[in-house]
């Protein structure tokens, strides 16, 4: 038997391949793949970003499943959907059910002839009568509004000769009142027109809002339904796609060409652009004082 070789350490004989301890600081030699690769490098995100509407060109398909899926096989899956979303519907009957026990069942009992509700009324504190005002103050007071009435009557009447002097008058102003009465209807309409569009606005608002609430009773959360099922002819490449909202056909014939290589596929980068934190409330500008400047002619 040969002599053995020492690969690893042996000076004369080194593997080609093997990875060579790196000398950080005199005494300290650390096997390379402890250190980090280019350590100037920008660090890698510990998360990865969602991308929702980024679909492989060509979707990997489930275990068993073939790249270009039957209509039987679509109908199987669609099975198993409606199955599904059946069992939901079922649930949410009951929970409907559940939470509406009882509402349709009018009250029994007579109030009038319910002698303890009757006492609980009459348990409330009477009011204080509040005492009689001295007569005086209230003498005075009339006289004082009496004067101000006197006051008030001379003013306006005085108002009412200026308004009437000729040279005051507005020349046209029989047309100009016509005309605003006509402007005030076209408001008027405007308005009612504006609150009616506003209101099926809000109803169609509403109506999505509902669509995509859980509502909560209590500890119960109930999601509403939302059927998530592609009939046929919506169907696209795979089956993963049963679940997905319907996509436009003419998005799909773009991705089916980027599927069979007849067009470069697009590369996509609209979606989760970085958002630039804005700053809360006031922003401060970090500002750079140098002192005085020499005043240099240069």
């Amino acid at each position: 038997m040969g002599k053995l070789r020492d690969l690893w350490h042996g000076d004369s004989e080194r593997a080609v391949n093997a990875p060579r301890p790196v000398r950080v600081a005199p005494g300290w030699d650390v096997q390379p793949e402890v250190l980090p690769t280019k350590p100037l490098a920008p660090r890698r995100r510990k998360y990865v970003h969602v991308r929702p509407n980024n679909r492989d060109a060509v979707a990997l398909p489930h275990p068993g499943q073939s790249y270009n899926p039957l209509h039987d096989d679509h109908q199987d899956a669609l099975r198993v959907a409606v199955r599904k979303l059946e069992r939901k519907k079922t649930a949410d009957e009951k929970f409907v059910a559940m939470m509406t026990n009882g509402r349709d069942v009018p009250i029994t009992g007579n109030f009038s002839a319910d002698k303890t509700w009757e006492e609980k009324v009459q348990e409330r504190p009477q009011k204080t009568q509040k005492k009689e005002k001295s007569t005086e103050k209230e003498e005075c007071k009339k006289k004082k509004k009496k004067k101000d009435k006197k006051k008030k009557a001379k003013k306006t009447s005085v108002q009412a000769a200026r308004r009437a002097l000729p040279h005051r008058r507005h020349p046209k102003r029989e047309i100009a009142l016509k005309e605003a009465d006509a402007l005030d209807d076209i408001i008027v309409e405007h308005q009612q027109r504006e609150k009616r569009r506003e209101a099926a606005r809000e109803r169609c608002r509403a109506a999505r809002r509902e669509k995509m609430q859980v509502k909560s009773f209590g500890r119960y959360h109930h999601t509403p339904l939302a059927l998530d099922v592609a009939p046929t002819d919506k169907l696209v490449g795979s089956l993963r796609h049963l679940n997905g909202g319907y996509i436009h056909p003419l998005t799909e014939r773009m991705k089916s060409l980027e599927e069979r290589n007849l067009v470069p596929a697009r590369m996509r980068h609209t979606y989760n652009k970085r958002k630039v934190l804005k700053p809360k409330g006031e922003v401060r500008v970090k500002r750079e004082t140098f002192g005085v400047m020499p005043e240099t002619t240069f």
